[in-house]
């Protein structure tokens, strides 16, 4: 028995020794001898990233706490419209309802490795998500508010407040109702003579100009002013009582504004993919908002969200959302929300399984700050009885059923807690990164947070047109020396480029008013345009809400070029609040149903 004891106590006192030197060996490395064992790490995983898994990996790894750099990228299949998996869900409460958001990108991390003596089972890890610049979450684009009369009402007319101005004065037939459902309509062309370089060009008051009945106008109608026969600056160039006829005509074409083009699509970073769900505006059989006799197409929506851009929040960061400017609030930020503190943005998983005590192997929770801008199309726009006259601003009137972009509104997602699995998987992707795992998570519960959205114009939706076409006034400098939009209309007799004669035979009704019309009247083409009504932004205005627009926008029909506040309030005018209204606050939800992503060592 003593014998026994004797060799017990050898046994415990060459264990406590045998722990002792491993520690004493782990904590005195120096910092050239760990740095020599993660380079040969990094070196090992890149030659046989399986060796990930090994014990031999591990405990190596493990003396030195190795941080092994990754990219988590998510994985979005072969047709991100069609095959992305990544899905989330955004409630914004009652008034706006549920809507789908998929998902696509990258984000930075760390995968660090425990030291044997911090506890915790075996293959367990640390994961930190980091603040990039450069990676970032990509969503597709968010649909919020509709109007029925933009698509689904079928008869709607985009230019029928210019055809209203007629009725009017003339007392002919009855109002025409405002919308774009003729915008485009591939099932009746309303293309002409494709020699006129008119070929797809929308016409403008048809049935009732240039007289009762008529066929219409080839385009927008232009004049030249103190001509002496173009009617004076603000008077109506369609008055059916002025003998003239128009000098030229500005061509219209639907370009990348077409209401169709909004899809219902899963396609992060488009901003013409509108999420997963073809109908994901609030609708039932027994719930009909706004009298639909069926449900909103996507094409009737009037205010979306531009593709966000969802970066790891920086730790230690503190939100005001009390849009109070006096106690550090942003009046046009998000306004009514609780302040927060963001938090460091990561968790825990095991290589191996499940995480000890728990039925998952990855529980981490991320922090976003994301800028949202807004996406408006311009619908039932008054003209205010303004004509188009060379060398005056552009009038809003002419930018009907088109779209416009909104400066940005700064948003964070705090705490959205994320649990899943991950699987060790070493391959080489398509694009020759090295991928060591592959993981799948969710959210458990809804991530809350106040969201807001801008609704004041900034800039056009489209590229500005800087080509050498352009009319610029010369106090501004020879076209193409900037690249700004046009601020004026341009001449239709300028013999410019993209300007074109019309032929007495196309257009015969016109002739007949005015017989010298074979004479200079002309289509002013798409390069004298103020924008590329082909082309789309690469991306919104790099702008806060509220802030300076384009001249553009500040010229066409907005009498300040920003939203006041209402301080002080006026109770007697039954305000209660001080801010000027530029934005939209709403409590939103956030959950998200699946994310499948790559692990990929290094920074990709």
């Amino acid at each position: 028995m003593r014998l026994t004891r004797c060799m017990g106590l050898i046994v415990a006192v060459a264990l406590m020794s045998g722990a002792c030197a491993g520690q004493a060996s782990a904590k005195h490395l120096s910092a050239k001898q760990r740095a020599k064992i993660a380079r040969q790490l990094r070196a090992q995983l890149k030659k046989d990233p399986k060796t990930i898994s090994s014990k031999a990996f591990l405990k190596r790894a493990s003396l030195v706490n190795f941080k092994l750099p990754v990219t988590l990228r998510l994985r979005t299949g072969a047709n991100p419209a069609t095959t992305n998996p990544n899905a989330a869900t955004v409630d914004l409460g009652a008034s706006l309802g549920q809507r789908e958001v998929d998902l696509g990108g990258s984000l930075a991390g760390e995968i660090q490795f425990h030291d044997s003596f911090d506890g915790g089972a075996l293959g367990n890890v640390d994961i930190a998500l980091l603040p990039s610049a450069t990676k970032t979450l990509t969503t597709t684009s968010i649909p919020l508010v509709w109007n029925p009369d933009v698509w689904s009402t079928k008869g709607s007319r985009w230019d029928a407040d210019a055809v209203n101005e007629v009725v009017l004065q003339n007392q002919q037939g009855e109002h025409e109702r405002p919308g774009c459902s003729d915008f485009y309509d591939p099932a009746n062309p309303l293309a002409r003579d494709p020699t006129q370089n008119v070929l797809g060009n929308l016409i403008f008051a048809r049935g009732y100009l240039p007289i009762t009945g008529g066929p219409g106008l080839p385009g927008y109608p232009l004049n030249i002013a103190a001509d002496g026969v173009s009617p004076a600056p603000r008077a109506q160039n369609y008055d059916p009582n002025n003998p003239n006829v128009p000098e030229g005509f500005l061509e219209q074409q639907p370009g990348v504004d077409q209401p169709d083009r909004l899809k219902p699509s899963k396609q992060p970073g488009n901003p013409d993919a509108l999420g997963g769900n073809p109908s994901p505006f609030p609708y039932s059989a027994q719930s009909t908002p706004g009298g639909f006799s069926q449900p909103p197409d996507l094409g009737d929506t009037v205010l979306r969200t531009a593709p966000l851009k969802l970066q790891i929040a920086t730790p230690g960061t503190e939100i005001n959302n009390t849009g109070n400017a006096a106690a550090g609030g942003n009046p046009d930020g998000v306004i009514g929300g609780q302040n927060v503190v963001i938090g460091k943005s990561g968790g825990q998983a095991n290589l191996f399984g499940n995480i000890p005590g728990k039925n998952y192997g990855i529980d981490v929770t991320a922090s976003f700050a994301t800028r949202i801008s807004s996406i408006l199309r311009i619908v039932s726009q008054d003209l205010t009885g303004r004509n188009l006259i060379e060398g005056e601003p552009w009038p809003a009137g002419v930018f009907g059923c088109r779209q416009i972009y909104t400066g940005y509104v700064d948003n964070t997602i705090p705490s959205v807690r994320l649990q899943g699995n991950l699987k060790i998987a070493p391959a080489i992707t398509p694009d020759g990164h090295l991928r060591i795992a592959k993981a799948t998570v969710s959210a458990q519960q809804p991530a809350r947070f106040p969201v807001a959205a801008c609704v004041v114009p900034m800039a056009s939706f489209q590229e500005p047109n800087t080509g050498p076409g352009e009319n610029r006034p010369l106090s501004e400098g020879l076209p193409g020396t900037y690249t700004e939009y046009d601020d004026n209309l341009p001449s239709p007799v300028s013999g410019g480029a993209g300007v074109s004669p019309l032929v007495p035979t196309l257009y015969p009704v016109l002739n007949a008013l005015d017989p010298s019309y074979t004479v200079g009247k002309v289509m002013v083409g798409l390069t004298e345009l103020p924008v590329d009504i082909n082309q789309e932004r690469a991306a919104p205005p790099n702008r806060a809400c509220n802030t300076t627009a384009d001249r553009i926008v500040q010229k066409s029909a907005m009498p300040t070029p920003s939203v006041p506040l209402l301080a002080p309030t006026v109770p007697a005018d039954g305000y209660t609040v001080t801010n000027s209204g530029s934005t939209i606050s709403v409590a939103g939800d956030l959950t998200v149903q699946n994310v499948s992503l790559d692990v990929l060592v290094g920074d990709v």
